[in-house]
């Protein structure tokens, strides 16, 4: 895709880690935990094991990890995740987020970099996509239905939504509080979003069920203590190597051994777009 033209800024082009996305809507800086960025690397045994559950659903449901789709990545951040699906696809990914910080530390890819807020609806992108990836961003927003109608309209007729969120309330901590998780989400709760919006929902799944125990241990450990940087790097970062590796054999262990769990930590979303372009 070509720049857009008549933006609201001037578009500039990606030329590797550390340069500005093209500024598409009006920069804004929401509330985000930055230390959040700094320890969500590739190696994480938890951004692993995402991916594992997303690979193995993206198979299963029957998406083609080896034609030339085009997909959209909304909540970026500094695209390890879309790093990390467009070395096992052959999918070109645009990444956009409204942290410009957190851009900026996105390298270069097969698609664009974007500073676009996607509730601005701008032409060149709304049904422009087979695919839109939407990882751990809904538990953030407010108003959930307006975002997600401004989020389908992107999607060609018949394209995709992949999507993840935190899951089970009784999980939440002062570590969801300090992320800016507003809910955590059932199977029920996720589809109910999108009653009315025109996604067929074609599969539900938990990922993640032998960190429960731990998610309740970060609870315990995290009472009282205040929501802040702190708090995000006692509840993500694993304490030692040692703890690290563990977790990592974990993960190799369950998603050898269970194709589905019928609980998790996390829970993953495929729906397939079935109308056109969405009304307010």
């Amino acid at each position: 895709m070509e720049s857009h033209s008549g933006s609201a800024s001037s578009s500039v082009r990606d030329d590797g880690a550390g340069a500005l996305p093209e500024l598409i809507s009006p920069v804004q800086e929401p509330a985000f935990p930055d230390e959040w960025y700094a320890l969500a690397d590739a190696g994480h045994f938890w951004l692993q094991w995402r991916l594992r559950a997303a690979m193995a659903q993206i198979r299963q449901v029957g998406i083609p990890g080896d034609r030339p789709l085009r997909a959209l990545e909304i909540g970026a951040g500094a695209g390890v995740l879309r790093d990390q699906i467009e070395s096992r696809t052959s999918w070109t990914v645009d990444v956009t987020d409204l942290r410009l910080e957190a851009l900026r530390r996105a390298g270069p890819g097969r698609g664009r970099k974007l500073y676009y807020d996607i509730r601005d609806e701008r032409e060149h992108f709304l049904e422009a996509y087979d695919l839109v990836l939407l990882y751990d961003v809904l538990e953030h927003v407010e108003e959930t239905g307006p975002f997600l109608r401004s989020v389908l309209r992107h999607l060609k007729t018949g394209g995709r939504l992949l999507l993840n969120v935190p899951a089970l309330e009784t999980l939440r901590s002062v570590y969801d509080d300090a992320a800016g998780h507003l809910r955590r989400y059932d199977k029920r709760r996720l589809a109910d979003e999108f009653t009315g919006t025109g996604l067929v929902i074609e599969d539900q799944r938990y990922w993640g069920l032998s960190l429960v125990p731990l998610l309740i241990l970060r609870k315990l450990l995290l009472r009282g203590q205040a929501p802040d940087g702190e708090a995000i790097r006692r509840g993500f970062r694993p304490p030692g190597r040692a703890l690290h590796a563990a977790l990592r054999a974990l993960m190799h262990v369950e998603t050898a051994l269970c194709r589905r769990v019928p609980l998790g930590t996390s829970l993953l979303l495929v729906g397939r777009k079935a109308s056109g372009p969405l009304q307010a």
